[in-house]
């Protein structure tokens, strides 16, 4: 359960970093104080950085072979298509 919700944070976040540098940047670019995007941006990375550790701890083994196993199959199918 916590795990899926570290992803969705994470996910969320993933987006929202990349946005707020974005606006941060603008501004700066035309002489505005950072305000909103830079505490945007600051707590965007910070929750990034934590559900990552999230996502890391609630991890299981048995969850991890599994992801790799669909990378696998999919990079073999993947593989299969080109020829």
């Amino acid at each position: 359960m916590f795990l899926e919700l570290f992803k969705l944070v994470f996910e969320i976040n993933f987006f929202v970093f990349p946005i707020s540098a974005g606006f941060l940047t603008y501004r700066k670019i035309h002489g505005k104080p950072g305000g909103r995007p830079l505490r945007m941006m600051i707590t965007s990375i910070i929750m990034l950085m934590l559900s990552f550790v999230g996502i890391v701890v609630n991890e299981t083994p048995e969850h991890r072979v599994q992801m790799l196993h669909n990378v696998e199959k999919s990079l073999n199918d993947f593989v299969q298509e080109k020829k």
